[in-house]
């Protein structure tokens, strides 16, 4: 099976976060500039639309002026006329600010008719005034625009009635009215037309805007979906294979190969070694646990043992025996033969008690035995056993000389036991080697 290898998984998380994330990028600056020209389309309608009104404002209050100076021939209402029509700087800046945004296009040509049609019609309005001046004795002197105006030989012969009616109708009549509405209707054309392209310009960038939004959402979708197989991948291949890694160390086993390839790896390494660290800590336990030359288990092991079970709770005998008169055959034979002897003495209390027991060598002819569960009525079990490795001590074998062990032994229910069980049992010990050797000794019958 391939192993997945969380590096590589890394990687490509990351190149594809990054095409992500550039993907949005290039996204969120389209999406920009769209927004941007979709906003100055707007403020180009929101001005185109303020600027033609003004202009239709303007047009409408000069015709309802030059209407009122030919209804009452006052010349406040010529003042007035006069000041909407020469206020150009601001009208100026409206169709300048028209121009630079409308220049050679329909909505611009449309406003530039309406505009010449209202300048047009500003001289009929300007000989209506000149009418109703010259038909009342005004003098036109203050109004360059009026006196500039020459009245024909026709009206001049008319009456002062008839140049004011004829003032009248020329700013009312029918083809007077049509010039009103040629210039409303191009006005409107105008609005309409930008109105158009306003309109073309948000539904242009409403469908670039849902495909960016669309592509948005498959780029999170893909991050959302990248996330959460990451997630799965990352707790199937590294947190669970360290969950039972870490299982394995509380039950002191060897780790699962499983998860991510590095993960593999580590858990090989680490079984390699533990299967070598166990071998030595077997070695070195044992080294550590037991006699070097006996292979019994030794004065430390001993005493854990004893103060194990010596809690008043183990039913137990603790036996202690040593090798008599062993240091004359150290003497006599030497000490290799001394070491043999303990070998074989040793190897005979294996045999004579029970696996389960504890057989220790204490000191140097010194041997200990803890026999577990046992009570003071099996007395007569541990003297059999006593018996057994003497018979066999008896016997001489590979050129060694006849030996003999004598034990005491004191068990753990005994009756008015004394200060400790080792104590009671190294008595037991004492009063068999002074009464003959070669036998045991029980605490409590002598």
């Amino acid at each position: 099976m391939r192993r997945v290898h969380v590096q590589t998984v890394s990687f490509a998380n990351i190149a594809i976060t990054i095409a992500l994330g550039v993907a949005c990028a290039i996204l969120f600056w389209q999406g920009r500039a769209q927004f941007e020209a979709l906003q100055q389309a707007t403020e180009a309608y929101i001005s185109c639309e303020s600027d033609a009104q003004q202009m239709q404002d303007r047009s409408d209050y000069l015709t309802e002026q030059v209407r009122l100076v030919t209804m009452t021939a006052k010349p406040e209402y010529i003042d007035s006329y006069f000041s909407m029509a020469n206020s150009n700087e601001e009208f100026d800046e409206a169709f300048a600010d028209l121009k630079s945004r409308f220049e050679g296009t329909d909505a611009y040509e449309s406003l530039r008719t309406a505009m010449d049609e209202s300048n047009e019609l500003m001289n009929t309005e300007f000989y209506a005034m000149r009418l109703i001046c010259e038909a009342n004795d005004i003098d036109p002197s203050p109004w360059p625009e009026i006196a500039s105006c020459q009245i024909s030989d026709e009206d001049s012969r008319t009456s002062h009635d008839s140049m004011i009616y004829k003032a009248q109708n020329l700013v009312s009549d029918s083809k007077y009215q049509e010039a009103k509405d040629s210039i409303n209707s191009h006005t409107a054309d105008c609005i309409a037309k930008v109105t158009d392209a306003t309109t073309g310009s948000q539904d242009r960038a409403a469908s670039i805007f849902d495909g960016i939004y669309g592509t948005i959402e498959a780029c999170i979708a893909i991050y959302i979906a990248l996330t959460l197989i990451i997630c799965a991948l990352v707790r199937r291949a590294v947190v669970k294979p360290l969950l039972s890694f870490g299982d394995s160390i509380k039950a002191n086993q060897l780790f699962p190969v499983q998860g991510a390839g590095e993960l593999q790896v580590l858990a090989e390494t680490y079984n390699r070694v533990f299967t070598e660290n166990e071998a030595t800590h077997m070695v070195v336990k044992h080294q550590a646990e037991h006699d070097p030359l006996t292979d019994l288990l030794n004065r430390g092991s001993f005493d854990k043992a004893l103060k194990l079970h010596n809690d008043g709770k183990h039913d137990f005998a603790l036996i202690l025996a040593d090798v008599d008169q062993f240091k004359s055959i150290n003497d006599t034979f030497g000490h290799a033969v001394g070491d043999q002897v303990l070998k074989r003495v040793s190897s005979l209390l294996q045999v004579a008690f029970r696996s389960t027991d504890f057989v220790c060598r204490i000191g140097g002819d010194e041997f200990a035995v803890i026999m577990v569960d046992v009570t003071s009525d099996l007395r007569y079990t541990i003297q059999e056993k006593i018996d057994f490795v003497n018979t066999e001590l008896s016997k001489p074998i590979d050129g060694m000389p006849q030996v003999s062990l004598s034990a005491g032994a004191a068990f753990a229910d005994r009756p008015d036991p004394g200060d400790s069980i080792y104590k009671d049992a190294d008595d037991a010990l004492y009063h068999t080697k002074e009464n003959g050797r070669s036998s045991c000794s029980f605490f409590g019958e002598f």
